[in-house]
Order: structure tokens, then C-alpha cells, then sequence
């Protein structure tokens, strides 16, 4: 009989999928047959974290109802062409075969389920019929938030299987226990549910490694705290007073056909309503900022893109045609930008607003200069609240913070570096991660330029500024260093984006 484990969260970049990798590793260490099923597609997918042979071994029918499965140290990675986010859109006979290629493959004594990329939907259908679902949540107070929300959704759907909590990427001074007596407090009181604690795995910095090499951390590091923390959650599982002794009763032929049927109905949400297809994305979580803020509340996202760098321009262009109560300023916003490219030979004798949004302009033709076109870039603005008790720190207003995420490597951070250093009172420092931190806050405390360099090769430019009091944003205010002739904005006002 099939042990059926989903691995799931209520935010993004908790760790699921590592996790998922590891812990099917280490039952396969302990004399299990160990499938992992997983979307191909999703942001950040077991096959993007190992290296592995081009072209996976198909079982089932060609076509929708392929499966795809690739071996990695005697785990099946299981895909499938047509992922399960998509299955409620298909028809009784269009699905049949899907499920029956699926069906294939039953033989496991576990399948992990690993919903990183899953749609709303399809994550609530596999915790309704899994018999067990392991969540994973951070000391980040916002994951704990966020996978509360999604046990309340999964009451509102009938929800009645067990709940196993990992923590993951703790240090030595996580109250882990506080942290899941709490957690499972408020889960008692308010839903119903007991959660038990599954145990814990140690922010290490042998994952980041790990991945960089494109191998499992347990596999390359074995004595490492996560793998040993791994092993013991592997333990956990097969306890006898542990919480992953249950075995669905249908079997992994029967799940299949199960969760098709459950992907078919209403998923309830909070608010008496049903959940809306083109909604699904954003049901159970916001927005995921790039970085934290220093602010008394969590920001508000008003845009994100995600694509191919060769559009950078029509969206900084068309940021005004998004948000109407945003426009002006970030309509100037770019066409400043654009037109300061050109001007880089001031010498800066005072961190001043000017300065740092002239360093931004010559950061971002650097990027566009260095960066593949085909490369996948984000580009997010928010709104951020700042309560200015941080006297290093910006002071209190609501600021539009432009944030780009786009991928680099050493030469390029150093092109950036250079102009960096270039801005009095420039602060450098080591995050948590081992990420390269510049920042640069204005004498005035109303503007902030930061860029961090990720060990996993990411450049996140992020530049926060206070319109309600800053006017020199208005597209006809001057500024040092530019001709007062010169084009603030040579695009065409009526330009949408579509």
C-alpha cells in the first residue's frame, strides 16, 4: 500500500522543494520504493535543482496523458505533460486517459508530492487526499500567517487527514518549540485541527552550495545539520508514534482517480464565495516582496512583470497605464531615468536624492547592457509604509519602493560596484544568506538605493523614494546635472500596455 505525502506551504520560497528532494532521498536510504511527483513547470522544479539526462523515459499514452519519469540516486521524479493544475478543465473523456497513465505507476511505498508551481486549486485537492500533509512554514511570522490561511481554506473544503509542520530554515536561537506550540495553538482554537511538530532543518549554507553544484545537499553533504535534521524527519515519519504511519486505503491507483474527481469541484474560499479560475494564483497568498522592509506593516505590491529582459522599456513606459492614482509619478519615474542614462559624470559631494536616482539610471543601462535579452527579469513596485523610528533608516511616509530582480555574476556586480562607491556614506554589508549588501539612504532620509548580490548569482536593485513630498519626480522639475533642453519622456502618451 502507497504512502501518500503532500509537501506544501502557504508561501513561495520556504524550501518545499528542496525538502521534498531530500527527505524522498533519504526513504529511499532506508529500503523504500520512493516516487516524486512534481510540476516541470513550476518556478523553481526538482529537475532545475539536479542534473539530469536530457530526455526522461515516458510511460502512459503519448500526448496529454504522457508521464514523465527520471531517476535520481533511486528516486522517480514523476511529471506529467499535462500538470494536475490543469486537470478540472478537462472533459470525463479527456481525462480518463490522464488518470490512467497516471495510474501506471503504483508500485511506490511512498509518493511525496511536492505542490511548488501548483495552481490554488490544485494544492487544495492533493492536501484533501493525501492522508498525510506535511507543512512547511518558516520562523518568518508571514509564512506562519500565510499556512494558517491555508488550513482555514482546506476546513472551508472538508478537510479532515493529518497535519505534520516542519520548520524549516532555522538557526540556533529559533524557539522551535514556542514557534509550533503557538502555531498549533491557534490552529486548536480556531479550526479544529492538531498539528503535530514533524521536527526542523538548520538554514545551512551547504543547501545554497548544494544547489550551485545541482545535487541534493544530503547526497554531497551528508554530515551536514540539514541532512541530519532530514534523517530525523525520515525517522519521524516512519514511527510508530510518529504522524506518517497512515496508508491511503484506495492505493496510488485509487488516489488518481480520487483527486481527478476532487479537482472537478467548487474549492470554497473565505467570504461564502467560490474560487475563481483566473484568481487561483492568488488565493491562498499575496505577493512575495523581494526582500524585507523595515516598516511598521508588510507592503502593498501595485505592479510585478516577470518576462524576457527585451520588454524592460515597454513596461517601465507603460507602468502609468497600470495604476491611474501612480501614474504621474511613475510615468516621470522612467522618463527621468531614461533621460539621465546619458549623464554620469557628476561627482557626488553629498548623497542626495539626485544622486542616488542618477547611480539607478547608470545601474540599469549597465544591466540592460550586460543582461541576455532571452534572460527572465522581475520588475515590482510597492508601497511601503516607514515609521522612521530608525534613525539610519528612512523617515516616516508611505514610499514607492522600484524593485528589479535580474540574474548576474561577478563582473557585472562589479560594473555596478564601481558607480556604487562613487556615493558618499555608502554601506556595505553580509546578509544572512551570504548576499553582498550596498546601500545608500540620502541626507535628507527621503530616497534609499540598495543593490544585493546573491551566492546564487541575482542582482536585486531596489530604490525607495517619498512622492508626497518629493517633487522633484515631476516630469518638468530640473535636475543637477541635465540640460535643462534636454527630453524628459520622447514616448508617446498614449501607449498601453496590453
Amino acid at each position: 500500500m502507497t504512502r501518500i505525502i503532500t509537501i506544501t506551504s502557504g508561501l513561495d520560497g520556504v524550501g518545499k522543494t528542496h525538502l521534498a528532494l531530500n527527505l524522498a532521498l533519504e526513504l529511499v536510504r532506508k529500503g523504500n520504493l520512493v516516487g516524486l511527483y512534481h510540476d516541470e513547470g513550476g518556478r523553481l522544479a526538482v529537475t532545475q535543482l539536479l542534473r539530469l539526462a536530457r530526455h526522461p523515459d515516458q510511460n502512459g499514452q503519448s500526448g496529454a496523458g504522457a508521464v514523465s519519469c527520471r531517476g535520481y540516486q533511486g528516486v522517480d521524479l514523476i511529471s506529467s505533460q499535462l500538470p494536475v493544475s490543469g486537470w478540472h478543465e478537462l472533459s470525463e473523456t479527456e481525462l480518463a486517459p490522464v488518470v490512467a497513465a497516471h495510474e501506471a505507476r503504483a508500485a511506490y511505498n511512498d509518493l511525496l508530492i511536492d505542490t511548488s508551481g501548483f495552481s490554488a486549486r490544485a494544492v487544495v485537492a492533493c492536501c484533501l487526499e493525501s492522508p498525510l500533509v506535511v507543512l512547511v512554514i518558516t520562523p518568518e511570522l508571514r509564512s506562519q500567517t500565510e499556512a494558517f490561511a491555508l488550513l482555514k481554506v482546506l476546513q472551508l473544503n472538508g478537510f479532515d487527514n493529518r497535519v505534520a509542520l516542519v520548520i524549516n530554515k532555522t538557526r540556533e536561537t529559533t524557539p522551535v518549540q514556542e514557534i509550533h506550540a503557538r502555531f498549533a495553538e491557534q490552529v486548536r482554537n480556531w479550526l479544529g485541527y492538531e498539528v503535530r511538530l514533524l521536527g526542523s532543518v538548520a538554514s545551512d549554507k551547504h543547501v545554497v552550495s548544494a544547489q550551485g553544484l545541482r545535487q541534493a545537499f544530503t547526497s554531497i553533504f551528508p554530515d551536514a545539520d540539514a541532512a541530519a535534521q532530514v534523517v530525523k524527519l525520515a525517522e519521524a515519519l516512519d514511527s510508530d508514534a510518529g504522524v506518517g504511519s497512515e496508508r491511503n486505503a484506495a492505493g496510488l491507483t485509487g488516489f488518481w482517480t480520487a483527486l481527478a474527481s476532487t479537482l472537478q469541484r467548487p474549492v470554497h474560499i473565505a467570504g461564502n464565495i467560490d474560487l475563481e479560475d483566473h484568481a487561483e494564483d492568488s488565493a491562498l497568498a499575496g505577493p512575495e516582496p523581494l526582500t524585507a522592509s523595515r516598516s511598521d506593516r508588510q507592503p502593498s505590491t501595485v505592479l510585478r512583470f516577470e518576462g524576457p529582459l527585451t520588454k524592460f522599456d515597454n513596461v517601465m513606459e507603460s507602468f502609468s497605464a497600470v495604476m491611474h492614482y501612480l501614474a504621474a509619478d511613475m510615468h516621470a519615474f522612467h522618463a527621468r531615468l531614461t533621460a539621465l542614462h546619458d549623464s554620469t559624470d557628476a561627482a557626488w559631494t553629498v548623497a542626495d536624492a539626485d544622486a542616488l536616482e542618477m547611480t539607478l539610471a547608470v545601474i540599469l543601462k549597465a544591466l540592460k547592457q550586460s543582461v541576455s535579452h532571452q534572460e527572465q527579469v522581475c520588475i515590482q513596485v510597492e508601497e511601503n509604509p516607514v515609521s522612521g523610528q530608525d534613525s539610519d533608516w528612512l523617515k516616516h511616509g508611505r514610499y514607492i519602493k522600484y524593485a528589479f530582480l535580474v540574474p548576474g555574476d561577478d563582473q557585472t556586480m562589479g560594473l555596478i560596484s564601481r558607480e556604487l562607491e562613487r556615493i558618499p556614506g555608502l554601506r556595505q554589508s553580509k546578509g544572512e544568506e551570504g548576499e553582498c549588501v550596498c546601500e545608500a539612504v540620502s541626507a535628507a532620509r527621503d530616497a534609499c538605493l540598495s543593490v544585493i548580490y546573491t551566492p546564487q548569482g541575482q542582482i536585486r536593485v531596489h530604490y525607495w523614494h517619498l512622492p508626497e513630498t518629493n517633487q522633484r519626480l515631476q516630469a518638468d522639475a530640473p535636475v543637477k546635472g541635465l540640460a535643462k533642453d534636454k527630453p524628459t519622456d520622447h514616448h508617446p502618451a498614449h501607449k498601453r500596455l496590453h
